[in-house]
């Protein structure tokens, strides 16, 4: 059983899993570059966004901003999760214009569906928590909408296999949230965090003013086209994305709210401060490796879905297995070079040195990296629709993550939540290595 669970990484002598093809590979090279571009300019905007915001507003606005944020992220990942993954899965299947417009029509009822769910969510929750609550939890609420349909959106772009609209749709969406949280903040000479939220909620929201506009100019022109309910069969069609995708919707929920635990007990325990200078840090440390490895994960991903719904399990595996390849060989040179470079990169960030903040660049990289390995470890998972294997596995990680921030941060500080990234990461690829049943995937 472990043998077999390892064989779609390492490959074996018998060729159970097949190499790519010419075609396949250069296909994959092509979007991977495309999905480059489309994070080159996000990541470095969000990399500036970092260290303009927290010169902007200080330490402990630039805390609540962090808190605030990966709260609202969490509920919305969770809320759009389900419906973008299973659009990557299963939009494929429905080809023909009938089908593709019934499966249309059915993801916009579940993205209106999951918005004001998560809503009502946000809503209760974050004023139980503490996090806000008042006036201030309408710009959380706004920016939560932003969010689902943005994800939605993009996962669409990507079932199509259109890297370029991606690309197109990223740009728009760094820069506006880099240049409208910065301009609130110059206009209003204010060191608000609110701001920042607001900002980045309006930069969610510009790349889809004008499909949105389009599309509801064309639906006044053509009523007859759309019914205010679904039929029978785009119900079903919603109910076959449901099954597949609330485990991924809970997942992704549990691993934004991995990054939530850090923030919510740093802050607890030492202030918003200490949880400042820890998600600076994180952004940027967690946000590079996305934007070196993440356009693998998603070139990676709709060629896997699209080979196995075409019956070519093999090549399905090989994909995976080169994707896992890349990212160990790109990892390697930059490990060695933040092993120098560490005292170095609070300075950068913070714009001070800072000795307690150099002590976890690395086992920030390391959990960053393994993060970006785990998303493409649990392909086979995903492919054979044993999504609650998945959610099994992140369940196992929250719990370490959790727990650990509980027992140890009010000890060690935000230190222990960076190893904590680290123990999480390789806890769910544990928990990978036994839950994937790898006889099933022929």
């Amino acid at each position: 059983m472990n043998q077999q669970n390892g064989e779609w990484l390492a490959g074996n002598s018998m060729g159970e899993v097949a190499p790519l093809t010419d075609s396949m590979r250069g296909k994959l090279f092509r979007d991977a570059f495309n999905y480059f571009l489309s994070k080159v300019v996000p990541g470095l905007m969000g990399l500036l966004s970092v260290l303009v915001f927290v010169r902007l507003v200080g330490y402990e606005q630039y805390g609540r901003y962090a808190v605030v944020f990966a709260f609202v992220m969490a509920w919305a990942s969770g809320m759009a999760g389900w419906l973008s993954q299973g659009i990557l899965r299963f939009q494929s299947q429905w080809r023909e214009p009938g089908e593709a417009e019934n499966f249309l029509r059915s993801a916009v009822a579940g993205t209106i569906l999951s918005a004001a769910i998560g809503g009502l969510a946000v809503g209760i929750a974050m004023p139980a928590f503490g996090v806000q609550k008042g006036w201030p939890l309408l710009i959380s609420l706004g920016l939560l909408g932003a969010l689902v349909v943005y994800t939605v959106a993009i996962a669409r772009f990507q079932a199509s296999l259109r890297s370029a609209k991606v690309l197109r749709f990223e740009a728009v969406r760094s820069v506006g949230c880099f240049a409208i949280p910065v301009t609130l903040l110059w206009v209003t000479r204010s060191r608000d965090y609110r701001l920042l939220l607001l900002g980045i909620a309006l930069g969610y929201t510009l790349p889809l003013a004008g499909p949105i506009f389009s599309r509801a100019k064309d639906h006044t022109e053509a009523r007859h086209s759309w019914r205010p309910s679904l039929s029978i069969g785009q119900r079903k069609i919603l109910g076959e994305i449901w099954r597949y995708g609330w485990p991924v919707g809970l997942w992704m929920l549990c691993q934004q709210c991995l990054s939530v635990s850090d923030r919510y007990f740093i802050q607890r325990s030492s202030g918003y401060s200490e949880a400042g200078v820890y998600a600076s840090m994180y952004d940027v440390i967690v946000r590079s490796f996305s934007l070196l490895f993440m356009p693998i994960t998603m070139a990676v991903h709709p060629l896997v879905m699209n080979r196995w719904n075409a019956a070519d399990g093999r090549q399905a595996l090989g994909a995976i297995r080169s994707g896992v390849k890349y990212q160990f060989l790109m990892f390697l040179p930059i490990v060695v070079c933040l092993v120098g470079a560490a005292p170095w990169v609070p300075r950068l960030i913070l714009g001070k040195v800072n000795l307690q903040a150099a002590g976890i660049v690395l086992p920030l990289a390391v959990g960053g990296f393994l993060w970006q390995v785990c998303l493409l470890a649990h392909k086979p998972l995903e492919i054979l629709c044993q999504t609650k294997r998945m959610l099994a596995g992140i369940l196992a990680a929250l719990a370490i993550n959790v727990a650990g921030n509980w027992l140890l941060v009010p000890r060690y500080g935000y230190r222990a939540s960076a190893y904590l990234t680290v123990a999480s990461s390789a806890g769910y690829l544990l928990m990978l290595y036994v839950l994937t049943p790898m006889e099933e995937l022929g």
